[in-house]
């Protein structure tokens, strides 16, 4: 009997970062120590109809049916890819960006499956996957956000355009609520591309997040786990070409400067890390996140979380990590640390 831990690295998946995940995945796969581990890769394709019931995204849902199989088959399926021949795996590395994957939604068929797994639990998972359920905690916990308001879509263009005004004025970015890697996302000068903005969100999620398009230096601050010690590593400023660091900016290597540390007085980038560890530890998130902020005139405000960061060649993590002294392949044998450390939750 092999005494190697088993771990199955989860990738792909069903979102709109599926090609990202498989980047990750493979990363992860190439890095981790095999004479500790054992891994298996899983390219999860989620079934749809399963996705939006996990999600309760509160779209049209399918009766009966999806893909052409019964739902009970499809999710015989999906627990064989994870427990072939319901031989559990000794912790799952989530490998997954987006939705379900990174909201919640697989943590919580993994808990009911009794398997550790890495990273965030479902509710710390599903909250950062929802920008404007994080900004209103930042907000109701005193920590500093963009001014913000949202829209389903429903109400009439004048009314939209003028609470809009009086809510962040313009100009705005306007975002899909549960999207990552800037899918969707689009920046809104004045009121007249409001509504193809909100428009072009929507095609992602029932909700439109408009946004204050805050100036300043764009920062990230990545937090990994290490045994009972939270570390918040050296801060990156992101140097985009055009000022927004948009999908294309964040997975063309070489296309974004990206400068860690980031070249700020010292009294600065310790208030920003400890805004990045007070908003990882509010959002109860664990083993790893990355909080994303902007340096304003007015001192540090919060963009999002990622709970389940990158680990492309492009990526931001393992670029701060390393700034730690951290190796690519250490971090990755900290976090199945951290998911076996949790154990069945």
């Amino acid at each position: 009997m092999s005494d190697l831990i088993e771990v199955v690295i989860l990738m792909g998946g069903s979102s709109s970062e599926r090609d990202v995940s498989l980047v990750t995945g493979r990363a992860v796969m190439e890095a981790i120590d095999t004479s500790r581990f054992k891994p298996r890769p899983v390219d999860l394709r989620l079934p749809l109809r399963l996705a939006r019931v996990a999600a309760a995204s509160g779209g049209p849902d399918t009766a009966g049916t999806a893909g052409g199989l019964p739902v009970e088959q499809e999710a015989s399926l999906l627990l064989e890819q994870i427990a072939p021949a319901r031989v559990r795996p000794d912790v799952v590395f989530i490998a997954l960006h987006g939705r379900y994957g990174e909201d919640g939604c697989v943590q919580g068929l993994l808990e009911l499956l009794q398997i550790p797994y890495t990273g965030s639990g479902v509710l710390a998972s599903a909250l950062a996957m929802d920008k404007i359920a994080t900004k209103r905690l930042l907000r109701s916990c005193g920590l500093p956000t963009p001014r913000w308001t949202c829209s389903d879509g429903r109400e009439r263009v004048a009314e939209l355009t003028e609470r809009v005004r009086a809510a962040c004025g313009y100009p705005c970015i306007v975002k899909p609520n549960r999207e990552g890697s800037t899918v969707g996302a689009s920046i809104v000068r004045g009121p007249e591309d409001l509504e193809q903005a909100v428009q072009e969100a929507l095609r992602y999620d029932r909700l439109a997040l408009i946004e204050e398009l805050v100036s300043g230096t764009e920062v990230t601050v990545g937090i990994l786990q290490k045994a009972d010690e939270l570390l918040a590593l050296p801060v990156i400023e992101i140097r985009p070409p055009g000022g927004f660091y948009d999908y294309q900016a964040k997975y063309t290597a070489g296309l974004t400067e990206k400068i860690c540390p980031a070249p700020l007085p010292q009294d600065v980038t310790t208030e920003i890390q400890r805004i990045a560890l007070e908003t990882h530890r509010l959002l109860g998130c664990s083993g790893m996140s990355r909080v994303d902020l902007f340096i304003t005139a007015d001192g540090p405000t919060v963009l999002e979380v990622n709970t389940i960061p990158g680990l492309t060649p492009t990526s931001l993590l393992p670029r701060a990590a390393q700034a730690a002294r951290i190796p690519f392949s250490e971090m990755i044998t900290m976090i199945i640390e951290s998911g076996l450390a949790e154990g069945v939750r």
